[in-house]
């Protein structure tokens, strides 16, 4: 399985938390997610600059 919060493998033996995802308008989804959050994911919080300059 894949973590759908870090996008990396839960590995068997690891602790995990089910999420049930209904679909609004077709079949929900199942999501996966570590029980134990690990390292934090960096976000970028502004733009690097204007047209990459």
């Amino acid at each position: 399985m894949i973590c759908a919060r870090c996008d990396k493998p839960i590995r068997p033996g690891e602790e995990y938390v089910r999420v049930d995802n209904p679909g609004a308008s077709g079949a929900g989804s199942t999501l996966y997610i570590h029980a134990v959050r690990g390292v934090p994911v960096p976000q970028q919080t502004n733009q690097a600059g204007a047209f990459g300059r």
